[in-house]
């Protein structure tokens, strides 16, 4: 798979999961459009509007034959990055035991997170050749 369609697969899957279920939880789902757009709460809910915004300039970049608004290495880590502040380091801040994040990671977790977390490692990680 070459690098422009890997960025138009992974950037459609990042703006996608963001209105998919990002909690799952007795029967309720609550999805990252859902989170970011719920009143109360602090400004680090805003945080996860750079997922489908990542996305979102994925896609225009790849179509518009790579030329993107910021930098291709930025937009490859951004939402690994984002992910990883909100689901560990946040809940470190707020003044949560470290066990305790690590034991919650995965509990509850929606198909819209999921896909977020995979598409997110695939970015980063995996560097296709341009064709």
């Amino acid at each position: 798979m070459d690098k422009k369609t890997l960025n138009i697969v992974l950037g459609a899957a990042l703006l996608g999961s963001f209105f998919l279920a990002y909690f799952s939880m007795f029967g309720r789902s609550i999805s990252g459009f859902d989170m970011a757009t719920a009143d109360g709460g602090d400004w680090q809910k805003y945080l996860l509007f750079l997922i489908p915004l990542t996305g979102l300039l994925l896609l225009v970049g790849a179509l518009n034959n790579g030329n993107t608004i910021l930098p291709g290495s930025l937009l490859s880590i951004l939402p690994l990055l984002t992910l990883l502040y909100i689901m560990i380091v946040a809940p470190l801040i707020k003044g949560a035991e470290i066990g305790d994040v690590f034991k919650g990671l995965g509990k509850g977790f929606g198909i819209g997170l999921w896909i977020a977390v995979a598409a997110s490692l695939v970015l980063a990680l995996y560097r296709p050749k341009s064709s």
